[in-house]
């Protein structure tokens, strides 16, 4: 992978996040997508050779996110800002995100690919924090207790890490001297 390439992903990413989890809390959910939207383009604008594996991969890494924070506000561990009463499914800055994720474990994750107790272990650090950044930023809200909650994100994100990375291997496996 090029160094440059993984760093613009990495940097281009973090960016995104904080536009749509600023976005979001800010009532503006779909303002806030957008930047998660030209991540993904440009991606695949310099990811050509690979364009329909690369998308394959981001639209399954997106769908699999949307599962997995479906479950998470079935099990009442998460609520984000804007949600009507009733509503079972993740807002679009949610989706967006999950598709600016997907462009992660081909570029600035792939040093990760192979190393599965590393992608648990982060999986199991980084989503919680995450989550609990996107609370205290106004954009969800965890149960008034949030260490049970932050604990099963937690577990499902070292479990979600390295499914994701099996899915990028079975749809849009590494290159050698490419990426």
């Amino acid at each position: 992978m090029n160094i440059l390439f993984g760093a613009f992903n990495f940097l281009a990413f973090e960016a995104a996040w904080f536009a749509a989890v600023s976005g979001g809390a800010r009532g503006w959910p779909w303002w806030g997508s957008i930047p998660a939207l030209a991540v993904v383009i440009a991606h695949l604008a310099l990811q050509r050779p690979a364009l329909k594996r690369e998308l394959g991969l981001i639209l399954a890494v997106t769908a699999l996110g949307v599962l997995i924070e479906t479950g998470f506000l079935a099990a009442g561990l998460i609520r984000y800002a804007g949600m009507a009463p009733g509503d079972v499914l993740p807002p679009v800055w949610i989706w967006a995100l999950w598709f600016g994720f997907g462009t992660l474990p081909n570029a600035s994750l792939a040093w990760l690919r192979g190393r599965w107790p590393l992608q648990a272990l982060l999986g199991a650090v980084s989503g919680p924090l995450t989550y609990w950044a996107g609370a205290k930023m106004g954009a969800a809200s965890l149960p008034a207790e949030p260490s049970g909650a932050l604990f099963a994100i937690g577990l499902a994100w070292a479990l979600a890490l390295p499914a994701i990375f099996l899915l990028a291997e079975a749809i849009a496996p590494a290159r050698a001297g490419n990426n």
